[in-house]
């Protein structure tokens, strides 16, 4: 095999890996947030499942399915204190089909979550710099890595970094079937954003 050949090759093999790299979703079926979340969440890593999500933005995804309205009533608070302070409360019809890794959750929670990939000598992941907080303390959804360190994320400005975006932000996502999880049989925290997705598509078919 000559020289040439061999460079070509290994040249071509780093394309390759790139490409994968970055258009990368696996699911394991198992929770497998940090540690550091509340140890009441503990019981329900066997119950749930993690998307690692490389495709286009890069964010792990963690989906909580419930099956019984009491376990969500005990588990709910400690759901809550992962989000981020002044992160939206979004609201989803179930059943809800998370549509980068085509699962499907019946009832119950899915937590959109930083990353924590390493890019440079920086971690996608808390803490975050101060310097990235809104005057009123939220963080942004996503962030870019510019010039040795983290930039808010501009849809509008930066579309052509769309591939370097890593969420910053840890938003919860609740799959509401009305039985399960039933918005009027839990407390919603005070002072937060709701984005009600619920009957967005039912919407659409109004004449």
């Amino acid at each position: 095999m000559s020289r040439m050949f061999k460079l070509n090759l290994a040249v071509l093999m780093a394309v390759l890996v790139s490409s994968l790299t970055f258009s990368y979703v696996g699911v394991d079926n198992k929770g497998t947030w940090p540690k550091s979340w509340p140890e009441e969440l503990e019981s329900l890593r066997d119950q749930s499942r993690t998307v690692d999500v490389l495709h286009g933005i890069k964010e792990k995804v963690y989906e909580i399915p419930f099956t019984d309205a009491d376990q969500f009533a005990r588990a709910w608070p400690h759901i809550l204190k992962v989000k981020t302070p002044g992160a939206p409360l979004i609201l989803e019809k179930a059943p809800s089909m998370y549509c980068v890794s085509g699962t499907c959750c019946s009832a119950g929670a899915r937590i959109l979550a930083p990353s924590n990939l390493y890019v440079g000598e920086l971690t996608a992941g808390p803490p975050w710099p101060e310097n990235l907080k809104t005057p009123k303390g939220s963080l942004p959804e996503y962030v870019i890595h510019e010039e040795g360190k983290w930039i808010p994320a501009d849809p509008n400005r930066q579309k052509g970094d769309y591939h370097s975006r890593l969420r910053a932000r840890t938003d919860i996502v609740l799959i509401v079937d009305g039985d399960i999880l039933d918005l009027n049989k839990i407390p919603l925290p005070p002072h937060t954003p709701i984005i009600d997705n619920r009957f967005k598509d039912q919407s659409k078919d109004v004449n």
